[in-house]
């Protein structure tokens, strides 16, 4: 119930007028809220992780220290065996644990012949791919959310003139004049500075783009490879039928997506050493092992991918539209003929911006700030009804 809670708690979003757009919202909102849910969920099998171990009773090994260190150590399974056919059993593992080579024709063999004690030098070591995502993905998907909050706070530094423009249009009885005063004299704000903060909120939605892109492929990275296309072969896979798509020890052409980025069974190897006065111990083991809690792994990830690939879209739509709003004032301005380009002349588009939002928020007050500025500007600004008509 405390967990349930927990979830509910992170997802419930307060209905409430926000200073960035929509597309900026879903990254440091949405994202930030899936991959802390994400982290919840995996933390709960970090907290609770371990490996059981197939351990032959004639071995003598102790189970509780195997899964330990098969836990610390990893487990891999052979990238080449990637199919459910012939020798092969579980994702990535032969049937005959003694495999680990392949012949140039893709049958696998023993790389080391015990019968007769030598080499095969015709069978080549498979390589190894090794797991261990399980002991720092908890973290891994803290920091992310994080680093897609961090444009937020860019964008608070730079836009802190309209956080104050907001704060100062709320009530009654607003004084049009300081409103101009304040933010409409280049002598308080310069035009270099005007053109700054809009260039930095053209950068602030680039850096929207490179986070969502940023951490896609960091994911990627640390899952081998195989998080960028996980959502493709998902899709693939779940159209198939069901005797197809669970059948584990059949003749599927490919893996299960969720088998091909997190495998839940695999080889580990441990070294037993131990002395006492009159024995020494040296062996070493290679165990076939499961771990079941990457299955919950499989979907929390299908859930990021999917959230990851619209935060992607969702951010260059917002680039997009910010600089098509910038390319329409610029137009309607210019269409609104000579007093209106003398009026964009004065003005920045920075200042535009902020009659945009007054207009919004408050329209008596856009008007009496338009007919202020005309009478600081010696009547060059078109009549506020020739600039609704244009943009506003």
């Amino acid at each position: 119930m405390a967990i349930t809670d927990s979830i509910k708690d992170i997802l419930s979003v307060k209905i409430k007028p926000r200073h960035d757009t929509y597309s900026d919202q879903f990254s440091r909102i949405f994202m930030v809220k899936v991959l802390m849910i994400a982290a919840l969920l995996v933390g709960l099998n970090w907290y609770n992780d371990k490996i059981n171990c197939i351990i032959p009773g004639a071995v003598g090994a102790d189970g509780k220290f195997v899964s330990s260190a098969c836990w610390i150590n990893g487990f891999y399974v052979y990238e080449q065996i990637r199919y459910h056919a012939n020798e092969v059993g579980y994702f990535g593992m032969p049937r005959d644990i003694n495999h680990d080579g392949m012949f140039p024709n893709g049958d696998v063999c023993s790389t080391f012949d015990t019968t007769r004690n030598r080499a095969v030098p015709e069978c080549k070591p498979m390589e190894k791919t090794f797991f261990l995502q399980y002991q720092y993905m908890t973290f891994i998907m803290a920091a992310l959310a994080l680093v897609y909050y961090a444009p937020y706070a860019f964008f608070r530094l730079v836009n802190q003139d309209f956080v104050s423009l907001k704060n100062s249009i709320k009530g009654d009885n607003i004084d049009e004049g300081v409103i101009v005063e304040n933010y409409f004299n280049h002598k308080v704000n310069s035009v270099s500075k005007m053109r700054g903060r809009i260039c930095s909120n053209i950068c602030i939605k680039i850096l929207y783009i490179v986070v969502n892109v940023g951490c896609f492929l960091f994911l990627d990275s640390i899952l081998n490879g195989g998080f960028v296309s996980y959502g493709f072969a998902w899709t693939s896979w779940s159209k198939l039928d069901n005797a197809m798509a669970y059948d584990y020890m059949g003749q599927r052409h490919s893996p299960k997506p969720g088998n091909a980025l997190l495998p839940t069974f695999g080889f580990c190897e441990v070294h037993e050493s131990s002395k006492d006065i009159k024995t020494t111990v040296i062996n070493k083991y290679k165990f076939v092992c499961e771990i079941s809690q990457h299955i919950l792994y499989h979907y929390v990830f299908i859930l990021v991918w999917f959230a990851m690939v619209f935060g992607i879209v969702i951010s260059i739509i917002g680039l997009i539209a910010k600089l098509v709003d910038h390319v329409i004032t610029i137009t309607c301005f210019l269409k609104g003929g000579s007093p209106a380009r003398r009026m964009y002349e004065r003005l920045t588009l920075r200042e535009c911006e902020y009659l945009e939002f007054i207009r919004r928020k408050d329209k008596p007050l856009y008007n009496r700030v338009i007919q202020k500025l005309k009478e600081v500007y010696n009547d060059v600004l078109v009549e506020p009804t020739n600039y609704n008509k244009a943009k506003y």
